[in-house]
C-alpha cells in the first residue's frame, strides 16, 4: 500500500503538446534566459579593451532638454556658453558626446579619424574613357542614411583601468575603436526552433567588431595593413587600409555590392585647409583636417536650430541639433548671431571662424533611426537661409572654424567670447 494516498487530487487530461509547453516554460526557459544573460555579459567583458576606459558621458546627454522652449531665440540673450561637445570618430556614423575634449590641429582629438569607403573605378566616377583604375571613395549618410545607426565607441589607455599593462596590445595600439551595427540573422524555416529564434538570438540583433585605435608598427606589420589613397571630395590622401577587420555582414547592412573598406587617418597625411581658412602666415602653421568634409571644427547655435524648426512645414520631424553633426553646440546668443563671428575665445583658447557652413541634404536624415525625410529641413533652409552669395543655391547654418592653437582643452560650460565680427563669403571646393 503506498505511503501517501493522492486519490483526492483532481486529475486533468493534458494534451502532450501543451504538457511539453508547460514543462518548457517552467523549467527550460528560465535556464535559457540565464544562459543568454551570462553569454551577453561575457561578450560585454570580452569586448572591453584591456587597460582602457571608454570616452564619453556616463549620465544623460547634455542635449536631453534641447527641445525645451527655453532655447527659443526670443529667450536667448545671455552669455554664450558651451552646452554640448561631440566627436565623430568614424565619418558619418554616430558621435560620442564628451564633457571635456582636447583640441588639436585637425580639430577635436579623435574626430573623423576613420572613414568607411567603397572601391570603385575611375570610369564609374567621372566617365573617364581611359582604363578603369580601382580607387577607394569615402561613404557618408548622403548616399547611405543607414550609417546613422552605426554606434561607435572609443577606448583609450588608462593606468587605472583593469588589466592595464604598458605591454598590453590594446595599450600599445593606443586603445581601440568598437563599431556596432544592426544585424538580424535569417530565422530557421519551421519547427519549434523558429518559435524560439527571437529568444535564442536576442543578443544577435547587433554585430560588433573592433580595430586598433592607433596601431603600432608591430600590429601594422602583423596585420599587413596596406597604405592606399582614399578619395574625399577633391583630395586623395594616403590612409591606412584596415578593411580586414570589417565583417561581410557589414557590407550587407550598408547595401553596397562592391568592396567596402575602413580607413584610418595617417599622422602626417592630413589634408591642408585653404579656401576661407586663415593663411599659414597668420597662423604660424598650415591649417589641416582629417576626414572632415572641409574644416577642422563645426560650431552650432542651438537657438538657430530651434528657430529653424519653428519655420518647418507641418508634420515635419523634430529637429535635433545632431542632424547637423556639430562639434560644439552653444546657447546664449539669439538665433543666427553666429553668422557674423570672425574670431572667438572658448575657455582659454582662440578660434578663427572661417566661414558659414553650406548645407547639403544630409540633415534630412534622422540621426537616431536613419530615416531620410523627403524634403525637410532642406526645403525650409533654402527658403530663408540662402544668405551667402558664395554658397550659391546652398543654405547656410552653423559656422566652420580653425583652432588658433594646436593643443588645448575645452569643456561644457566654457564661456564663448566674441573677439571679432564681420562679413563672410563662402568659397566652394
Amino acid at each position: 500500500m503506498p505511503l501517501f494516498q493522492l486519490d483526492f487530487l483532481p486529475r486533468y487530461q493534458v494534451p502532450l503538446p501543451l504538457y511539453a509547453l508547460i514543462i518548457f516554460t517552467c523549467c527550460i526557459a528560465p535556464i535559457l534566459a540565464l544562459l543568454l544573460l551570462d553569454l551577453s555579459s561575457r561578450r560585454t567583458r570580452q569586448s572591453q579593451p584591456r587597460g582602457c576606459r571608454k570616452l564619453g558621458l556616463r549620465l544623460q546627454s547634455n542635449l536631453a532638454d534641447q527641445f525645451s522652449t527655453h532655447y527659443a531665440s526670443d529667450k536667448q540673450d545671455g552669455p554664450c556658453t558651451v552646452k554640448s561637445l561631440w566627436i565623430y570618430p568614424v565619418k558619418s556614423c554616430r558621435g560620442v558626446e564628451l564633457y571635456r575634449g582636447d583640441v588639436v590641429a585637425t580639430g577635436m582629438k579623435h574626430d573623423r579619424i576613420f572613414s568607411f569607403a567603397q572601391r570603385r573605378t575611375s570610369r564609374g566616377l567621372d566617365d573617364d574613357p581611359g582604363e578603369d583604375v580601382p580607387q577607394w571613395t569615402f561613404l557618408t549618410q548622403r548616399q547611405h542614411p543607414v550609417m546613422a545607426r552605426i554606434r561607435v565607441e572609443i577606448w583609450v589607455p588608462d593606468p587605472s583601468s583593469t588589466g592595464y599593462s604598458e605591454k598590453a596590445a590594446d595599450v600599445t595600439n593606443g586603445g581601440a575603436l568598437i563599431i556596432t551595427f544592426p544585424h538580424i540573422s535569417a530565422p530557421p524555416n519551421k519547427g519549434l526552433l523558429s518559435r524560439l529564434t527571437p529568444l535564442l538570438r536576442a543578443t544577435d540583433t547587433e554585430m560588433t567588431f573592433r580595430v586598433p585605435l592607433n596601431p603600432d608598427q608591430i600590429t601594422t606589420a602583423q596585420q599587413a595593413y596596406p597604405i592606399e589613397r582614399l578619395t574625399i571630395w577633391k583630395d586623395s590622401p594616403e590612409a591606412l587600409n584596415m578593411s580586414r577587420h570589417v565583417p561581410p555582414e557589414f557590407r550587407d547592412f550598408i547595401g553596397v555590392k562592391t568592396d567596402l573598406g575602413l580607413f584610418r587617418l595617417l599622422p602626417g597625411k592630413e589634408r591642408d585647409v585653404f579656401r576661407c581658412a586663415p593663411r599659414k602666415e597668420t597662423m604660424g602653421w598650415q591649417p589641416i583636417t582629417g576626414f572632415a568634409d572641409a574644416y577642422p571644427l563645426h560650431i552650432l547655435n542651438l537657438a538657430s536650430v530651434r528657430d529653424l524648426e519653428a519655420k518647418l512645414s507641418p508634420n515635419s520631424p523634430r529637429l535635433s541639433a545632431l542632424r547637423f553633426r556639430p562639434n560644439i553646440i552653444v546657447t546664449g546668443p539669439p538665433a543666427y548671431a553666429e553668422d557674423a563671428w570672425k574670431k572667438i575665445v572658448i575657455g582659454h583658447h582662440e578660434f578663427f571662424v572661417a566661414c558659414r557652413t553650406a548645407r547639403c541634404r544630409l540633415p534630412n536624415t534622422d540621426p537616431e533611426t536613419g530615416e531620410k525625410h523627403a524634403v525637410e529641413p532642406d526645403k525650409t533652409l533654402k527658403r530663408f537661409r540662402r544668405i551667402d552669395e558664395g554658397a550659391g543655391e546652398h543654405a547656410c547654418l552653423g559656422m566652420q572654424m580653425v583652432p588658433a592653437t594646436q593643443h588645448g582643452t575645452i569643456k561644457v560650460g566654457d564661456v564663448v567670447d566674441v573677439l571679432e565680427t564681420g562679413d563672410h563669403f563662402y568659397i566652394r571646393q
